[in-house]
This record gives structure tokens, sequence and C-alpha cells, in this order.
């Protein structure tokens, strides 16, 4: 555990703020509401549902669910976003790998950008905590193998772990197994990331829980 917080401790002020997140504190509100919106449209939630962001980064996403009249929370390891976001009281530190709720504590969870910075094995324990938290819809984006962004070339990061990357029938695959089938793309092949338009599309894809 000592090793995943002094991992945790390089997602600081000058991560955010430099290479590919350097306008990062003036788009992830912006960006934030395309997300929202984008995820209401496709999943049409009813008001009482209680949403989460897991790796929420400044709370974007918090934030916009929440101005929409949604209860919406964020789990993030960042101390410098959990210090400086605008959502800050809706966030809590927390890890992927061990989330502090109960069984289906939210209708629907989302995750971005997460399951690229875990070696294989850590990225399938994560699932399965994301499907445990998880009552009805889960969101993920991710880096898989040979995906658009896995070259390094557009938006380069090195704390992702490239050489250990999921590919999406592995993700779908683990899915399937925690109980949730694909729904649908977030974003259309064709499509434009807001602020981000040179990024091309990732592995991202809502799953929805099978009732039995």
């Amino acid at each position: 555990m000592k090793n995943r917080f002094n991992y945790f401790e390089k997602f600081d002020k000058t991560y955010f703020t430099t290479g590919g997140y350097d306008d990062y504190l003036e788009r992830f509100e912006e960006q934030g509401k395309d997300y929202a919106l984008r995820l209401i449209k496709k999943i049409k939630p009813e008001k009482s549902w209680k949403f989460l962001d897991v790796g929420c980064g400044m709370g974007g996403i918090v934030l916009a669910l929440r101005k929409l009249g949604f209860e919406a929370r964020g789990i993030e390891p960042s101390q410098f976003c959990l210090e400086n976001s605008p959502a800050k009281k809706w966030l809590k530190f927390g890890d992927i790998l061990n989330l502090p709720f109960k069984n289906q504590a939210f209708d629907v969870t989302i995750t971005i950008d997460v399951l690229c910075y875990l070696t294989k094995k850590e990225a399938k324990k994560a699932i399965k905590e994301l499907s445990r938290v998880t009552k009805r819809f889960l969101f993920i984006e991710t880096i898989c193998q040979g995906s658009p962004n896995a070259d390094q070339k557009i938006n380069p990061d090195p704390l992702r772990k490239d050489k250990s990357l999921l590919k999406e029938k592995e993700i779908i695959d683990l899915l399937e197994k925690e109980n949730f089938y694909l729904f649908c793309p977030l974003f259309g092949p064709d499509e434009k990331l807001v602020l981000s338009p040179s990024e091309k599309i990732d592995f991202n894809n809502i799953f929805v829980k099978k009732f039995t």
C-alpha cells in the first residue's frame, strides 16, 4: 500500500498543469459538463439516482451532475485535486482498488482514464470494485492495448502503465463475468472531444447491469 501512496503523490500540481494536462485546469468544468450531458442523454436517469466518479480529478463531472440536480460524488487519490477542486466538499480520498462504499451504493459509476494507470492485475481488481458498488450503469473510458492513444504520441503520459494495458475484449469479458453487458458507447468513433479535438477516441462504453 505504501507504494500506492507514493505513486499517488506523483499526481501533483505539476502533473495537472504540464504536458497533456497543461490546460486541464481551464477546461475540466466544460469537459465535465459535456460528459454529464452525454451520459444523461444515453441512460435517461431518474432524479433519485446517485452517481459516483472514480478518479474524478478536479471534479468536473461531479459539478455538472450536481448542477443538473443529481446526487453525485467523487473519489480521487490526488491531494492536489482534493485540496483545490471547486467540488471538494463532494470529493473524498479513495483508491479504485478498494472503494470505501457498500455494494450497489450508486446507480451510476463513472471512471475515465484510470484503468490505464494500473497493472493488468490491478485493473482486473478495479473492475470488480467498480462492479461491486454499481447498481445500474457503469461507464468506463480508458486507453487499451492497440487503442488510438496507446502510442503516447497524443497526450503522452509517463505515469501510464502502457506495457500492461488490457485489451478491449478483456474489459468486456471481465464485466460480463460481473453481470454487466455492453449497452452503448458515449462517443462515436468520428466524434471529437470538447476542447481536445486532436485527441482520438479510445475505449468509452456504458455497461448496464443485468437484473436477475
